[in-house]
């Protein structure tokens, strides 16, 4: 905790308070809504994290709170996306492909975890890469992008930085609530199967015993998944970003299996959630019809949003329109 205070910290210092040009890249198309911005004539700019020309249309509505306050637009973007009918194909496919993997868990764990236990290479390796879904890796990699953009002054490297941050902190709430509402237990205190599920569990049974029900969905996942998200996002024309960050999600996925810590089934709804809170986090401070726009323009949306007393923890469904 007080690592996650400092990086945020350091987060906060170096971030400008004023609005900061962000990046597009090279070849972007032009805005939407050009109404926000300062001038609709693209200045031409360098990258200084990775030479790479892009082209700057204006004044960002970044601002170094950002990263906190666009966390509810976060769930209700995220909730939205679900709920909406291009949405549902998605939500069908991860209760598919989850339900398959279900069915495998026990076999896939008792090879995944022999491997793990007879090898030290194995264990080594697995070790490692459990490391890049820690929060204390992505905070680091934020802070890192943070200190180069404020000495650089590379508005790209800090919006990925600010991005990174939101996406954490929206992922890592919404991972939570769905995790005392599962209560999956983890492989390694199974009891029977392809480990029993206790829905709903007291605040203190699950703070005092928490492998007995947060292996479903995985938050290592969903964070090394958003925080690969963010960066790609802000840097398309990287081409070996997704490549390499997919490889390590992917070796990161089957480390928590060896370990012991989740079930392959636990992954499909990380991955996702993952994925659509960085993309969002990357992509909110693009306009006002972008994938974080606040509902409210004369459509019908449904928001999905958590719901947390000292009575237990739930979701609150509400209709807008």
């Amino acid at each position: 905790m007080k690592f996650c205070a400092i990086v945020i910290g350091v987060l906060l210092a170096v971030s400008s308070p004023g609005p900061r040009l962000y990046a597009q890249e090279e070849y972007p198309s032009p805005p939407r809504n050009s109404s926000e911005y300062q001038s609709g004539k693209a200045l031409q700019d360098t990258d200084s994290l990775l030479s790479v020309p892009y082209v700057s249309h204006g004044v960002s509505t970044l601002r170094w709170y950002s990263m906190f306050t666009n966390i509810p637009d976060d769930w209700v973007g995220t909730g939205e996306s679900a709920f909406r009918p291009e949405g549902l194909p998605v939500m069908g496919g991860i209760a598919f492909a989850t339900g398959v993997l279900l069915l495998g868990d026990h076999g896939t764990y008792a090879f995944s975890h022999g491997l793990y236990t007879r090898s030290e290479e194995v264990r080594f390796a697995s070790n490692q890469f459990i490391r890049a879904g820690d929060g204390k890796t992505t905070l680091g990699i934020a802070a890192a992008f943070a200190l180069y953009g404020f000495v650089g002054d590379d508005s790209r490297a800090l919006r990925t930085a600010s991005g990174t941050v939101e996406a954490l902190l929206a992922s890592g709430i919404a991972v939570q609530l769905f995790k005392r509402i599962a209560g999956r237990e983890s492989p390694q205190v199974v009891t029977q199967g392809n480990g029993k599920w206790r829905p709903f569990p007291a605040l203190q049974a699950y703070n005092k015993n928490q492998p007995r029900y947060y292996a479903f969905p995985s938050g290592h996942l969903t964070t090394a998944m958003a925080t690969v998200t963010v960066i790609s996002e802000n840097y398309p024309e990287v081409q070996w970003i997704r490549p390499l960050g997919y490889g390590i999600v992917g070796l990161t996925g089957v480390s928590l299996v060896n370990k012991g810590w989740h079930w392959y089934s636990d992954f499909p709804l990380a991955i996702a959630m993952g994925y659509t809170f960085g993309r969002i986090a990357a992509h909110h401070d693009d306009d006002a019809s972008g994938p974080g726009a606040v509902p409210g323009s004369g459509t019908t949306s449904l928001k999905v949003l958590p719901n947390i007393s000292p009575e237990g923890t739930g979701v609150m469904f509400a209709l807008t329109f």
